[in-house]
C-alpha cells in the first residue's frame, strides 16, 4: 500500500506530522514510500526524507489533477489519499489493508474523519444525516482526504474527473465504480484526524463547489436524474452557504457550471437504483 498527500507548501509543520503518522503506522513488509505530490510548489524540507517519494508538478493541477498523477506513479495495488493536515491513527493502514485482502471486489474504503472535539461533521458522513457517523457497511460515497482505493478498480473507473480542480471529484468517482461493479465500504473504527474547516477556507471555494454539481451530473447521470440533481443543489448549496458572498459565488458556479462542454458518459439506470438502495440517491 502506498498513502498520497498533495500539499501546495503552505503548511509545512502539519505536512510533517501527517508523514510522521504514517511512517508511526507502517505495517513491516505491508507499505511502500509515501508519495507527496508538491502541486505548483516545491518541498526542500522533504528532501533526503526516508520513505518518501517527492512529484513536483510545475502548475497546481488541483486536487483530482495531484491525486491522478500520483496514482499513475504508484506501485503498490492499493492507495490511500490523506490531506497535508491530517493524522492517521495508529492500527489504520492494517485494517484497510485486511479489508482490501478480504473483499476482491471491494474498490474502496471510505474512513472516519474526526475533529478536534472528537466530531464528525455531517458533511465527512457517507450517508445522510448524522445517524450513520459508527455504522459500518457498504456504502454510495467516500472522501477524498481519508480514503484508500484499489489501483485497478481506479483504473477500470477512468479515474478522477481532473477537470473538477476542487471539489465532488470522490462523489463523481464514487458514481462510476459502483456503475463498473465495483464496492465502497464505511469503516468507521478507522480514523483520521483532520481539523474543522469549511470550504470558504479556498477562496474560490463556493464557486467551484457550485459549478461542480452541475459538471459532474452533465457528465455522469442519465439526463432525467440530473435534473433533478441539479435543481436540488441549487436549492441545497444556497440555504447551506454560511453567508451572503458564499451564496452568491455558489449561484455564480451553479451558472457556470452551464457553459462549455462536458464529455457525457452516463452511468446506468441500475447503478442509479443501486445508490437509492444504498440511502444515497444521486439526486441528494
Amino acid at each position: 500500500m502506498q498513502w498520497i498527500l498533495l500539499t501546495m507548501g503552505s503548511r509545512p509543520g502539519e505536512l510533517r506530522s501527517a508523514l510522521t503518522s504514517i511512517a508511526d503506522d507502517a505495517v513491516p513488509g505491508r507499505l511502500d514510500d509515501t508519495i507527496v505530490v508538491a502541486n505548483g510548489a516545491s518541498v526542500p524540507e522533504l528532501d533526503g526524507r526516508e520513505g518518501v517519494q517527492v512529484i513536483e508538478a510545475a502548475v497546481n493541477l488541483g486536487v483530482p489533477g495531484g491525486r491522478d498523477l500520483a496514482v499513475g506513479a504508484a506501485t503498490a495495488p492499493i492507495v490511500g489519499f490523506l490531506d497535508d493536515d491530517a493524522l492517521l491513527r495508529l492500527g489504520a493502514t492494517e485494517r484497510v489493508l485486511d479489508a482490501f485482502l478480504a473483499d476482491p471486489e471491494l474498490g474502496a474504503v471510505a474512513l472516519r474523519i474526526v475533529d478536534e472535539r472528537g466530531h464528525s461533521s455531517r458533511r465527512h458522513v457517507p450517508r445522510i444525516g448524522r445517524g450513520g457517523v459508527a455504522e459500518a457497511g457498504e456504502v454510495a460515497l467516500f472522501l477524498g482526504g481519508a480514503c484508500a482505493i484499489r489501483k485497478a478498480a481506479y483504473d477500470d473507473a477512468g479515474g478522477y474527473f481532473t477537470e473538477l480542480f476542487y471539489g465532488h471529484e470522490e462523489v463523481e468517482l464514487a458514481w462510476r465504480l459502483i456503475d463498473r461493479g465495483w464496492r465502497i465500504r464505511y469503516l468507521p473504527d478507522v480514523e483520521v484526524f483532520h481539523p474543522r474547516t469549511d470550504i470558504s477556507r479556498h477562496p474560490d471555494g463556493w464557486a467551484l463547489t457550485g459549478r461542480n454539481r452541475v459538471w459532474i451530473a452533465r457528465r455522469t447521470l442519465p439526463w432525467p436524474v440530473a435534473v433533478v440533481h441539479v435543481a436540488a443543489w441549487l436549492l441545497v448549496g444556497s440555504v447551506r452557504a454560511p453567508n451572503g458572498e458564499c451564496r452568491r459565488q455558489y449561484l455564480r458556479g451553479w451558472w457556470a457550471g452551464w457553459r462549455g462542454q462536458v464529455r457525457r458518459d452516463p452511468i446506468r439506470w441500475s447503478t442509479v437504483w443501486k445508490l437509492a438502495r444504498l440511502g444515497r440517491p444521486p439526486i441528494v
